[in-house]
């Protein structure tokens, strides 16, 4: 009796702590483990995350490959541009985000990189170099003028060498310093003609972020001095207190929730609610957490004025640590949306005006005829591919990625990509670009990126991945624990109504033998 008791106790005990168990392990214990989650990506003053979203706490890496023409006299008389990539000159990027301002929910801060050169990682290539590449600033100045001012491209061409000096023609010779931060001097000396010219090059440039106007009147040229220790215009995000799910989730850029650079209609206002104007996601350095991976993530990017969607690809992971993968991918540049297309770049273009597909006008971005494409053409149209030699695309080397791990979102791997390129062709009025070939012809690729370092990796691991490993693994142990119990209580059970029926048949023998 006794054993069938304990047995029937034990039984409902283990149904308990069964029932109890499941109860913890799937509602109770992910609530305590996603607050966890919660607590440690909130943005709140007097926290690491703040003090690493107000500096991140490594150096990025911006790399830069520059196309130099190896044939240039060819070219300059109709040749097919051979191309080959030097490089990589590799930067340092600190990467700071200043706050102005800072209310229940959100928080106002502009953006601002500090960029470096790294002489080791970019051995044996330095600033010092001289290479030979198309002449920016000499297409980009010159077709906007023939678009601008098409009668006064006959004055133009009798004051080039006071415009540009030593770099008067379609291809140049430049120290790669020069080309990405020091400058490429414009209107230095230009005399009396190229001084009326270069008035009008001055407003133009006005508007230009890769022109300078300098105090004694002349310009100057870069790629990349604007990025360099230039505050950005202001971000509102949130600071995912009310709800973590929009953390870092950019609600206006500039005081507006739209860009104006695409297909902007300023009589019928349309341009705000165009889908290539509006603001999506974050600014790319700090992700929401619980990650979904059924939904496009989108990432705002004011070096070509536009958000950028990225797509699940895959699961994956970096040093140990889980990730989900999402990329952009040949339908990043295809512009089905149709708002991309400007119209105004005079190249190779579709019968509608319009860039072929892998390609985008940037023109109402930076101020020039520069097109934007992935690095070697990937995923263009055959006709920019093969307008030059030279070029090897490749997914893997060239794609724009980022890994996040998936519960906290935090970005353990990621790189953006980008190729600038200018068409070549002849130009009103300027003798030396009429035996030129129209051809989109490749500057420079850049990649702008992070892997988190060993440091941040075993942080992230003994912080918070390793304690909710931990909550995983003894979620199925208690309850297998539990559900023990209940198979011990059962066994009791059985065993002792076992016990009871060999009890019983014993005692009804004995009851019918005959007496002696």
């Amino acid at each position: 009796m006794c054993t069938l008791i304990g047995g029937v106790i034990t039984t409902v005990v283990g149904l308990v702590l069964v029932g109890v168990s499941c109860y913890l392990s799937f509602g109770l214990v992910p609530n305590i483990v996603d607050d966890i989650i919660r607590s440690e990506v909130q943005l709140i003053n007097d926290t690491e995350q703040m003090d690493r979203f107000e500096e991140v706490p490594f150096l990025l890496t911006f790399n830069v490959r520059v196309f130099n023409i190896t044939n240039p006299e060819q070219v300059l008389q109709g040749g097919v541009p051979v191309i080959q990539e030097i490089g990589p000159y590799v930067y340092t990027s600190r990467q700071l985000r200043v706050i102005e301002e800072m209310n229940e929910d959100n928080i106002t801060y502009r953006r601002m990189d500090i960029m470096e050169f790294d002489e080791e990682a970019s051995y044996p290539f330095t600033p010092e170099d001289r290479l030979t590449i198309v002449n920016v600033a000499y297409h980009g100045i010159l077709q906007t003028a023939e678009r601008l001012f098409p009668s006064l491209m006959g004055a133009m061409a009798a004051a080039l060498n006071g415009i540009f000096g030593e770099n008067n023609g379609p291809i140049m010779t430049v120290r790669v310093g020069d080309l990405l931060f020091d400058g490429i001097p414009i209107c230095k000396n230009p005399g009396i003609i190229g001084g009326i010219a270069c008035m009008q090059i001055r407003s133009l440039a006005a508007n230009v972020r890769n022109i300078e106007e300098k105090e004694d009147g002349s310009l100057e040229f870069t790629l990349l001095r604007y990025k360099n220790e230039n505050p950005s215009d202001p971000y509102v995000v949130s600071r995912g207190i009310e709800d973590a799910l929009t953390l870092a989730l950019i609600s206006s850029y500039n005081e507006s929730a739209y860009l104006g650079n695409w297909n902007q209609d300023p009589e019928a206002e349309e341009f705000e609610s165009n889908v290539c104007n509006k603001i999506r996601g974050t600014d790319s350095g700090i992700f929401p957490p619980f990650v979904n991976r059924s939904e496009s993530i989108y990432a705002l990017n004011m070096d070509i004025c536009r958000t950028v969607e990225l797509r699940y690809e895959g699961d994956t992971s970096y040093e140990g640590i889980p990730a989900a993968r999402f990329a952009a991918n040949e339908w990043f540049l295809d512009n089905n949306e149709g708002c991309y297309c400007l119209n105004t770049t005079a190249g190779i273009t579709a019968e509608d005006g319009c860039l072929l597909e892998g390609a985008m006008e940037l023109y109402s971005c930076v101020g020039a005829f520069l097109v934007l494409t992935y690095p070697h053409f990937l995923f263009a149209d055959f006709r920019y591919r093969n307008g030059v030699v030279g070029v090897s695309p490749s997914e893997d080397k060239h794609k724009i990625f980022v890994e996040l791990e998936p519960r906290t979102g935090t970005v353990v791997r990621g790189m953006k990509r980008a190729q600038f390129n200018i068409f070549m062709r002849q130009i009103t009025s300027i003798p030396a670009t009429q035996n030129l070939r129209t051809t989109l012809t490749p500057l420079v690729w850049v990649e702008e990126g992070m892997s988190l370092p060993d440091e941040f990796v075993d942080m992230l691991k003994t912080r918070l991945l390793q304690r909710l490993r931990l909550v995983d693994i003894l979620i199925p142990v208690i309850i297998a624990v539990c559900c023990l119990v209940v198979v011990i209580g059962v066994a009791i059970l059985i065993r002792s109504r076992s016990v009871r029926k060999k009890n019983d048949v014993i005692n009804g023998r004995e009851s019918i033998r005959p007496a002696t």
